[in-house]
């Protein structure tokens, strides 16, 4: 199987399972966003946002590094995952003493700061049963983790509208999903060992000391990158404003639980290209033509239908998900819409950079990209609410995109001019934007432009030869 393919198919798997969890989350999501309230809702965003960080950190970037040597030295896959495994659940326990010293120096409520312990504790064994998709993605064998993935998001997301239907609140929410960890720990751990070999904990402290040592640029850009992402949640939690901190995070919320959607294909991407790349980290021209062709594939798929979306239809999708009483999102939601859009041109790039040993080169860029971000968003959320987070997310990923040509440079040595093939697309996509900007500002009924917007975008896709080559063949393979 050539790479293509083998990335091809590896994202498929990834991208089915995201977008069966999505669709699981996005019907909860939107039961649960009635039931709660927007001022329930925004804490059940912020205890999620402290429940991912806390994750994410006590993780210590060590899990993209792990794929990245495994991958790479196969032969020695048993010695580093015990030490990986030993790692990841001594710091993920070192760390939770330290989670519950930050909720009580915040001074957050009892009834936060119980819901923040159980969060905690859940982190512990998802720690211990995500470690395992370290080897299947290390293998580039995708296919057993995203059908895991599949069934546990529905259970989940069943037992969770059972938990609000039943009136248990967000702490039943949570309850379940320190239970469902639970049992997902014991049972990734009994099949890894039939499947692939038995492991033990290590201890080797010479080991521990080169994998922290190779984590820390994964560790600094992923701390930056993720906080940087939830970052507002935070502030609207604790930042006076025009609106009280819960209801802050309600409004915020929904706009940003829906952008994330569209980074189900980027982040599959990312996930299947990992292995890819590293084995091939010496092929500078296999790296150009996948940072290319991904690129082009996300301005069609996913860039062009967000900007269109949250542009010409954020009421309708807001109203319809969500439910009229959080129509003050509509505005932030069209913010965080270009900015999502911008989040995923920027995919290829952040992928290929986790898969080399330059990745330290990106961490001065990291920190100032979350510095603006923090920077801008104290004053416009004291000011202007969840209104001025959305502002301020999208500056700072308007400043990532302008970083992305210096980094192709400097990294993998791609001119600019040499990823000019991958904005032919633009062309076409700005003049369909255009007229439908124009036939919205003229007030044209929005069901005509819809239709319009999906006619003139299929006539789009199917212009493009490549798209128009892999329609054909599907038709004449079902024909």
């Amino acid at each position: 199987m050539t790479v293509e393919k083998l990335i091809i198919k590896n994202t498929g798997f990834v991208f089915i399972s995201s977008i069966a969890n999505k669709l699981f989350a996005a019907f909860f999501i939107a039961y649960a966003a009635r039931v709660l309230g927007p001022g329930d809702f925004g804490l059940y965003a912020f205890i999620g946002t402290i429940g991912f960080l806390f994750f994410s950190f006590a993780n210590f970037g060590i899990g993209p590094m792990a794929v990245r040597e495994i991958s790479r030295e196969k032969e020695k896959a048993k010695l580093l995952f015990n030490n990986v495994l030993a790692l990841r659940i001594s710091i993920v326990l070192l760390a939770y003493p330290i989670l519950i010293l930050v909720v009580n120096v915040l001074g957050y409520k009892d009834n936060v700061k119980q819901l923040v312990y159980i969060v905690g504790l859940t982190a512990v064994f998802s720690t211990f049963s995500n470690s395992f998709k370290i080897l299947y993605m290390a293998y580039e064998k995708f296919k057993v983790p995203s059908l895991v993935s599949i069934l546990v998001s529905f259970l989940s997301s069943v037992f969770n509208i059972l938990a609000l239907y039943y009136g248990y609140g967000l702490k039943g929410i949570v309850i379940i999903s320190l239970i469902g960890n639970v049992l997902g720990a014991a049972i990734s751990g009994i099949w890894l060992r039939k499947k692939f070999f038995k492991y033990k904990f290590s201890f080797n402290l010479s080991v521990w000391k080169d994998l922290t040592l190779q984590s820390i640029p994964y560790a600094v850009i992923l701390f930056f990158q993720q906080t940087n992402r939830f970052l507002n949640i935070l502030l609207l939690s604790r930042l006076p404003g025009p609106l009280p901190g819960e209801l802050a995070m309600g409004y915020y919320n929904p706009p940003s639980s829906i952008n994330k959607l569209t980074m189900m294909l980027p982040y599959s991407l990312k996930q299947a290209a990992l292995p890819t790349v590293s084995a091939n980290v010496e092929n500078t021209q296999l790296i150009k033509d996948i940072i290319k062709g991904s690129t082009e594939k996300l301005l069609v798929l996913i860039v062009f239908p967000l900007i269109v979306a949250t542009t010409f239809f954020p009421t309708e999708i807001i109203t319809i998900i969500f439910g009229e009483a959080y129509l003050p999102s509509v505005t932030a939601f069209i913010i965080l819409g270009w900015a999502s859009a911008l989040q995923v041109f920027n995919t290829p790039v952040s992928m290929t950079l986790t898969a080399t040993r330059e990745i330290k080169k990106f961490i001065p860029w990291s920190i100032l990209i979350f510095c603006v971000n923090l920077i801008l968003a104290v004053p416009l959320i004291i000011y202007y609410s969840f209104l001025g987070a959305a502002i301020a997310f999208l500056v700072s990923k308007v400043i990532e995109t302008f970083l992305r040509n210096y980094l192709l440079k400097t990294v993998w040595g791609i001119s600019r001019l040499g990823m000019m093939e991958s904005f032919k697309v633009l062309i076409p996509m700005a003049i369909i934007f255009f007229i439908l900007l124009i036939l919205h500002l003229y007030s044209v009924n929005n069901i005509i432009i819809l239709i319009l917007a999906i006619m003139s975008y299929l006539l789009f896709v199917f212009s493009m030869r490549g798209f128009r080559r892999k329609i054909l063949e599907i038709l004449r393979r079902d024909g």
